[in-house]
C-alpha cells in the first residue's frame, strides 16, 4: 500500500479539478511520451455511463434468478406487506409484539412495502431493484469522490473496482439483503451531502439533508451510522484538497451521528435494550459460547474479509458460526497481521493520506460487523458491501501506482490501465460464476451444503428442500428412497447443532409426510422449545397434528391444537401459514364461519398462495354454496390457475356435484370448466 498514496498525483492530469498534492519524487513521469490522456480526452460524465453500463451488463443474467434464502420470510411469507392500511403499526412497540419480520429496520420494511406494491413476487422485477440500487451506489460513489477532489481516473477506477467487486454478490443476488444496498446508497449519498455543505457558506440546509439521510440509512440498517466517522476522517485527511475548518468539521460529523442516535432510541423504544434479539436469545452464538470466543475468531474472519476482497476466493452462501481462543496460532497471526496493517494506515497519515483512508476508512467500516455487539451471524459476504468502499479507493490507487511504474519501466504509457483492468475484470469473472450460486434455493444449498458439510442449516434446509419438492404421484420405493436421503440431512443437522430447531422441524416435516403423526407432534413441539423466534410455522404445524395424534380423544385434540393455534395468531397475526391452517382446522373442528375468517384473512396476507383459495373453495362446496364458489375463482383467476392440477379437478368434480344437488339450473352458467375452457 505503499505506493497507494502517490496515485493522486500521477493522475492529476485525469482530473476534473486541480490537485493540491505535488509528486513524490520516485513518481515516474509520463508528460515526455504519450498516453492514453493526452490523446483522448473524456468527460466524466461519458465515463460514469459507460462504467454503469458495464456493470449492469456484467449483473444482467440474475434478472432470471428465483427468490432465495430470507426473501420467503421478508417477502414471500410476510403478509404484513399486503395491508398498506396497517402501517401504522410499525411505528410502534406493536411490531415488535406482532413479529413484523425486519420491524427494527422500519425503512427496510417501508421500502419492501412499496416495491411488493408495485410488482409483487415478480422475482424478474426484484432483482432489476437490486442491479438499480448498486448502480445508484456505485454513482453515488463516483459522486462524493468528485466532490472530495480525486482525480477522474482514481474514482472511475475505484467505481469499477466497486462495481465488480466479486464479494458483493450476495448482496446483490439476494433480494431480501436490499438493506444493504439501501443502508450504502443512503450513508454514501448522506457524505457526498455533508461534503458539499463544508463547503458552503450558508451550510444548514444541504447539513439537514445529510441528516435526514444519514437517518434513513440507520433505518435500513443500523451499521451504516459508521459512515460518520469514516466521513470525518476523509473530510480531515483531504487527499486531494485542502482541509476545511475543525469546528465545521466536527459539527457536520455530530450531525450525521444523530441518524444513529435516532435509531438507538427506536430500537430502545420498541425492544427494551439497544439489542433486538434479547439477552438470552440462542440465534447470538456469543450467548452459547461466550463473548472472547465470538471477538477471537472475529480477527480470524475480518483478515478473511480482507483476503477476500483482495483475492476473491473462499466466498460462500454459508458459514457456520464458531468460536476461537486468543492463544490459538490463527488468532495471534490475524490479530498481529490486522494491528500491524491498522498501524501502518495510521503511521501514513501525513504522507500518505490516501493509504490511511482506505485502511482505517475500511476499520470503521467494518466495526459494526466485529462481534462487538452480537449478531445472529459471525460472518456473511454481504457484510462487506459498505465497508468495501475504501478498500475499493486503496486497491484502485494503488493499481493506478503500479500501472504508472509498469508503463515507465516498458516505455508503453498504454500500459496504464493495465492492472486495474486486471483486477477489474478478475473481480467481474468471480462476480458472476459466484452471483450464480443464488438462482434458487436448490443451488444456494447444495453450493453450501458442499462449502460447508457441517452447516447444520444447509443440511436442514437441503432436507426441507427435498419434501417440499415430493411429489405425491411417485411410486412407493422410489418415494420411501427419497424420504431415508432427507433423514440423512435430518440426522447430520442434529449431529452438527442438537440445540438448533431446523434440524426438529426437519425431522417433523418428514415424519409428516410418513404420516408418524405423533412423532411429527413431538419434533414440532422439541423445534418450538428451541426457537427463539420466527416461530409461525412451527405454531402451524404443532396445532396441524394435534388433530391426528393417535391414542387421544377427541376433546384432547381438539385443545392441543387450539393451544397451539390461538396464542400463535395473536404473536404472528401477520402469517399467510398460520391463518390457512387455522382455516384449516376450524373447518375440520365444525366451525365454518371461523374457518372462512381464516380463510380469507389468508389471501389477503398471501394473494399469490393458492392453498387458501382452495381450502374455502372447499368449505363453501361443504356449506352448499357452488354459485358462491364460482364466483370466488372468478374473481381469483390467476391464483385458481397456479394451484396443483390434481387439487383443482378434485374440486371441479365435487362442484359439479354440488351444482347438481343445490343449484341444477345453474350447471351450465356456473360450471368451473365452462368458465375457463383450459381447464381439464
Amino acid at each position: 500500500m505503499a505506493a497507494a498514496g502517490e496515485s493522486a498525483p500521477g493522475t492529476g492530469n485525469l482530473s476534473s479539478g486541480p490537485s493540491d498534492m505535488s509528486p513524490e519524487p520516485d513518481t515516474p513521469d509520463l508528460s515526455s511520451g504519450p498516453s492514453p490522456t493526452q490523446t483522448v480526452s473524456l468527460a466524466p460524465r461519458v465515463v460514469l455511463l459507460a462504467l454503469l453500463l458495464l456493470i449492469a451488463l456484467v449483473l444482467l443474467p440474475q434478472l432470471g434468478f428465483g427468490l432465495v434464502y430470507d426473501d420467503g420470510w421478508t417477502l414471500v411469507a410476510n403478509g404484513f406487506l399486503r395491508v398498506p392500511g396497517e402501517l401504522g403499526v410499525l411505528f410502534s412497540p406493536e411490531a415488535v409484539a406482532r413479529n413484523i419480520p425486519d420491524a427494527v429496520r422500519p425503512g427496510l420494511v417501508l421500502f419492501d412495502m412499496l416495491s411488493y406494491q408495485l410488482v409483487g413476487l415478480d422475482p424478474r422485477a426484484h432483482h432489476a431493484l437490486s442491479i438499480l440500487l448498486h448502480l445508484g451506489v456505485c454513482a453515488a460513489l463516483a459522486a462524493w469522490l468528485r466532490r472530495l477532489g480525486a482525480p477522474l481516473a482514481l474514482w472511475a477506477s475505484s467505481l469499477a473496482l466497486f462495481g465488480l467487486l466479486a464479494i458483493h454478490a450476495e448482496a446483490i443476488a439476494v433480494v431480501s439483503f436490499h438493506e444493504d444496498l439501501l443502508a450504502a446508497l443512503l450513508a454514501v449519498l448522506a457524505a457526498l451531502t455533508a461534503s458539499a455543505a463544508v463547503r458552503r457558506a450558508r451550510a444548514w440546509p444541504l447539513a439537514l439533508v445529510a441528516v435526514l439521510l444519514s437517518l434513513g440509512a440507520c433505518a435500513m440498517k443500523q451499521s451504516a451510522a459508521a459512515i460518520a466517522p469514516l466521513w470525518l476522517l476523509t473530510e480531515a485527511l483531504a487527499p486531494w484538497r485542502a482541509r476545511r475548518p475543525w469546528p465545521r468539521l466536527l459539527g457536520l460529523g455530530l450531525a450525521l451521528l444523530l441518524g444513529a442516535a435516532a435509531l438507538i432510541g427506536f430500537s430502545w423504544w420498541l425492544h427494551g435494550s439497544i439489542s433486538p434479539y434479547g439477552a438470552e436469545n440462542l440465534r447470538l452464538y456469543a450467548n452459547r459460547v461466550g463473548l472472547a470466543p465470538v471477538l477471537a475468531m472475529s480477527t480470524q474472519i475480518h483478515l478473511g474479509y480482507l483476503q477476500q476482497m483482495v483475492l476473491p476466493f473462499g466466498l460462500a452462501p454459508e458459514y457456520s458460526d464458531r468460536g476461537a481462543s486468543w492463544t490459538d496460532p490463527a488468532t495471534l497471526l490475524a490479530s498481529a497481521a490486522l494491528l500491524a496493517l491498522l498501524a501502518y494506515g495510521i503511521a501514513c497519515a501525513r504522507r500518505r493520506p490516501l493509504v490511511t483512508l482506505a485502511i482505517a476508512g475500511a476499520f470503521i467500516l467494518a466495526l459494526p460487523t466485529s462481534s462487538l455487539a452480537a449478531m445472529p451471524n459471525m460472518r456473511a459476504d454481504r457484510f462487506m458491501y459498505l465497508p468495501s468502499v475504501p478498500v475499493c479507493i486503496g486497491l484502485a490507487a494503488l493499481a493506478l501506482a503500479l500501472g504508472r511504474r509498469l508503463a515507465a519501466r516498458l516505455a508503453r504509457p498504454g500500459l496504464l490501465f493495465a492492472p486495474i483492468a486486471a483486477l477489474a475484470i478478475l473481480q467481474g469473472a468471480v462476480l458472476v460464476g459466484t452471483a450464480f450460486t443464488y438462482r434458487s434455493n436448490n443451488q444456494l444449498w447444495a453450493t453450501a451444503r458442499r462449502i460447508d458439510p457441517g452447516s447444520a442449516r444447509a443440511q436442514a434446509a437441503t432436507g426441507e428442500l427435498l419434501l417440499a419438492n415430493l411429489d405425491q404421484t411417485s411410486e412407493a420405493q422410489r418415494r420411501d428412497l427419497l424420504l431415508t436421503r432427507v433423514e440423512t440431512h435430518c440426522e447430520i443437522a442434529e449431529r452438527h447443532d442438537p440445540d438448533y430447531e431446523l434440524p426438529q422441524l426437519c425431522f417433523a416435516r418428514l415424519a409428516a409426510a410418513r404420516k408418524d403423526w405423533r412423532e411429527a407432534h413431538r419434533r414440532f413441539a422439541a423445534a418450538l422449545a428451541l426457537s427463539p423466534d420466527r416461530n409461525a410455522r412451527i405454531l402451524a404445524g404443532l396445532a396441524q397434528t394435534s388433530l391426528d395424534l393417535p391414542d387421544h380423544t377427541e376433546a384432547d385434540r381438539r385443545r392441543f391444537a387450539l393451544e397451539a393455534l390461538e396464542p400463535g395468531l395473536v404473536r404472528y397475526p401477520y402469517s399467510p401459514e398460520l391463518h390457512e391452517v387455522a382455516g384449516q382446522i376450524f373447518h375440520r373442528l365444525g366451525e365454518p364461519l371461523r374457518a372462512l375468517e381464516h380463510y380469507r384473512r389468508a389471501r389477503i396476507l398471501a394473494p399469490e398462495r393458492g392453498q387458501p383459495l382452495l381450502g374455502e373453495l372447499s368449505l363453501l362446496l361443504d356449506l352448499g354454496l357452488p354459485t358462491a364458489a364460482h364466483t370466488l375463482v372468478a374473481a381469483h383467476r390467476q391464483t385458481w390457475l397456479a394451484t396443483d392440477p390434481i387439487d383443482r379437478t378434485a374440486l371441479i368434480a365435487r362442484h359439479r356435484d354440488a351444482l347438481r344437488l343445490f343449484a341444477p339450473s345453474m350447471i351450465l352458467s356456473a360450471d368451473l370448466v365452462g368458465v375457463f375452457a383450459n381447464e381439464p
